[in-house]
């Protein structure tokens, strides 16, 4: 292997990858890296050759046979391949990659999920109703020190994610005043094209069931979880520690209070499979509009992946379905 191979986009602002978020280039790092994994264990001497050498018709068709064999999902072996592909555009751009995406192409366009969603699925209503448990123990039960604090967080913000579906990526990002705006006596959501997965700005209204619980976060509990840092952060959701929370943590709480809740976790691609399926079955005609509520740039995403329901119809009203869950 090549020196600083390991890293195919280590050369910063040149070729394909310059304008790429951090998610994507990990991606494609970690996807090329199981590519020379299995190349190394397969073919080792072919790894002296150039990258887009060793990447020949055969050696693809090998590697995806042994990923089928191993029982890999469809999306997992596609995503290999769309990760290996796009490496190879960055570092070898002259290579022809074109027999690779459409590898990817074909499956992702046939691919089916292993687990049964259907079973793990929970009425969004469920998991508002639990936000609403959490903040309301933080008020009545006996609960010693910090944890009040963070029980009121946490129900906040899995209210929050069950009426407006942001990516936990979002979710765990929101800062007082940059992303939370108040406008008159309502706040809204704002990001930027920058900031969102398909590179378009996205912005909702915060749930107006939800604002006397973000002005006592704001006002109460959130300056208890500040107060144990000495730092001056205007991120709105703080560890119990006062630090802003990571998007991993952010989703670790989720897995942990639904797991506690309904005896599963519910991920955050789980809650926009309920959220989508939940707009569908609710309306009509097609998920033009799930596509617009769920920050997707096409509606194959929604029809594909998230909407479980038979017989979909016409989504009018987004935000009225969210604020009568």
């Amino acid at each position: 292997m090549r020196a600083g191979e390991s890293d195919p986009l280590s050369r910063e602002g040149e070729g394909a990858s310059s304008h790429w978020r951090v998610t994507t280039r990990r991606f494609v790092q970690i996807g090329y890296g199981n590519w020379l994994g299995w190349l190394g264990a397969r073919h080792g001497v072919c790894l002296d050759e150039a990258p887009a050498q060793r990447a020949t018709v055969e050696r693809v068709r090998e590697y995806l046979t042994e990923m089928t064999t191993a029982g890999l999902a469809d999306y997992t072996r596609a995503g290999r391949l769309q990760a290996l592909r796009d490496a190879l555009r960055t570092m070898c751009p002259e290579t022809p990659t074109a027999f690779i995406g459409k590898l990817a192409g074909r499956l992702f366009a046939e691919a089916r999920p292993l687990r049964d969603l259907n079973g793990r699925l929970r009425p969004a209503r469920e998991i508002l109703e639990l936000g609403y448990q959490l903040m309301q123990s933080a008020n009545t039960e006996h609960l010693p020190g910090v944890r009040k604090p963070i029980a009121f967080r946490d129900g906040l913000l899995i209210a929050l994610w069950a009426c407006r579906m942001p990516r936990v990526a979002n979710l765990s990002q929101i800062t007082i005043d940059g992303h939370l705006k108040r406008t008159g006596d309502r706040h809204r959501l704002e990001f930027t094209s920058a900031e969102m997965k398909q590179r378009r700005p996205w912005g909702c209204s915060w749930p107006e069931r939800l604002e006397d619980a973000l002005t006592e976060y704001l006002a109460v509990h959130r300056p208890l979880l500040a107060a144990r840092s000495t730092g001056n952060s205007k991120v709105l959701w703080m560890s119990q520690f006062g630090q802003p929370m990571p998007s991993a943590s952010v989703a670790q709480i989720i897995k942990l209070r639904t797991t506690a809740a309904f005896g599963q976790s519910i991920s955050s691609h789980l809650m926009r499979h309920i959220a989508a399926t939940g707009l569908a079955e609710a309306y009509s005609n097609s998920s033009t509009d799930i596509a617009a509520v769920l920050g997707h740039t096409t509606t194959d995403t929604a029809e594909k992946h998230y909407i479980l329901g038979r017989g979909v119809a016409a989504v009018r009203d987004f935000n009225a379905y969210l604020d009568t869950l």
